[in-house]
């Protein structure tokens, strides 16, 4: 059936609407979600839309219209209702650093796909090839922040959940044939444990920037009072700061140290629009940075991740070689048998803990169908050491 044909979502702006359907989805054996968020326009990313569907009815929630949505909470947490998302740690983070909602008992169709060995993962793909029904993608990147929300930005967001149950269902059957259930929910509860990294603005962040190793101190001094310019003026229009200038423009102002508004309006990358805006915030920020001692050494980096030695190097790299191998008998992304982290804990591990279980960092499942692939190997490298 086609979007257009599908009952309209109801949509949720009111805190006592939500508590009444919340007693409603309780009583769910499972729910599907999605998330819409700003990061794109906004300075500070939220959450701004949150749709749910039943297994009768597609809802959306708006917590722009209100803020307490601690109703959801409850569901989120209960492992009696299972929670399907497509791509959900992105949704899950955004959850757990807007409003500390805890998750237990998720389904992700991306992650299932990928355990499947399925080649498109993306939504959209997946609904066409099993409905048949070609989804736009041209809201893709709308604004989600701005209100009165479209008739056409409510379908596109409905669509996001209408068709996860079907999907999970036509999945969970080519799981249990291959034998990758396990696999699949052992993913599953690490996309539960998943925590935000909170983000602040970082003061030395212009020591990142492309382009900085060709200007000298004193052009640093005004590179980082225009990155410090920058920042303010995000806040206070509540925009993304690459959307206020973009970096290599910021880079090549501060090459320039431009001293009058014509000067600035030739630096390379100006716009009209950039020019009447912040004209003369930005000569303020060059003339405050020229007025300052020249900057000449990066702040102290933070200290490396430590060094493989030789033999935990070599462990590694045959390790790696082998789940390339294991990957492509099974059909499946290399990632499905172990991440390129859990490699590298599992190289450190073996080499410096003497005398002791070498498979240590491994679950319980990945021990049983990996482990003695896995010793084998090891044991190569170090026959290879010794001879």
């Amino acid at each position: 059936m086609p979007l257009g044909q599908i009952k309209t979502a109801t949509l949720i702006t009111a805190k006592e609407h939500l508590e009444e359907v919340c007693v409603e989805f309780a009583k769910c054996e499972r729910l599907a979600f999605d998330t819409e968020s700003n990061g794109f326009y906004a300075h500070k990313e939220k959450v701004c839309l949150i749709q749910i569907s039943s297994p009768t009815d597609d809802f959306i929630v708006d917590p722009i219209a209100f803020k307490d949505i601690s109703a959801l909470g409850p569901l989120f947490a209960d492992p009696k209702i299972e929670k399907l998302f497509h791509a959900g740690e992105y949704d899950v983070l955004c959850l757990k650093r807007d409003y500390g909602f805890t998750f237990a008992n998720l389904y992700d169709t991306m992650i299932a796909a990928r355990v499947l060995g399925t080649k498109e993962l993306g939504l959209a793909a997946a609904i066409e090839r099993h409905f048949g029904l070609v989804i736009s993608k041209k809201l893709q990147r709308a604004d989600w922040g701005k209100r009165p929300l479209t008739h056409e930005m409510l379908r596109y967001a409905q669509g996001d959940t209408h068709f996860l149950m079907r999907l999970a269902d036509i999945q969970k059957k080519l799981l249990e044939e291959k034998g990758r259930m396990a696999d699949a929910k052992e993913s599953f509860a690490d996309l539960a444990a998943l925590e935000p990294n909170l983000k602040t603005f970082d003061q030395d962040g212009f020591w990142k920037l492309v382009g900085r190793d060709d200007i000298g101190g004193q052009q640093m001094a005004v590179l980082k009072e225009i990155w410090l310019y920058r920042e303010q003026q995000a806040q206070s229009r509540d925009r993304a700061p690459f959307r206020v200038m973009p970096e290599d423009l910021m880079v090549r102002m501060a090459q320039a140290m431009p001293e009058t508004r014509e000067a600035l309006a030739a630096v390379r990358g100006m716009s009209p629009y950039i020019l009447e805006r912040f004209a003369s915030g930005l000569l303020a920020a060059v003339e405050k940075g020229k007025a300052s001692p020249p900057v000449t050494r990066p702040p102290s980096a933070p200290a490396e991740r430590k060094r493989l030695s030789d033999l935990e190097w070599r462990t590694f790299e045959a390790l790696r070689a082998w789940r390339k191998s294991r990957s492509e008998k099974d059909s499946v992304e290399p990632v499905v048998i172990m991440t390129t982290e859990n490699l590298r804990v599992l190289s450190i591990h073996a080499c410096r803990d003497n005398g002791g279980d070498p498979l240590g960092p491994l679950s319980e499942l990945k021990r049983n169908r990996y482990g003695e692939d896995i010793l084998k190997v090891m044991a190569t490298v170090r026959a290879g050491k010794a001879a």
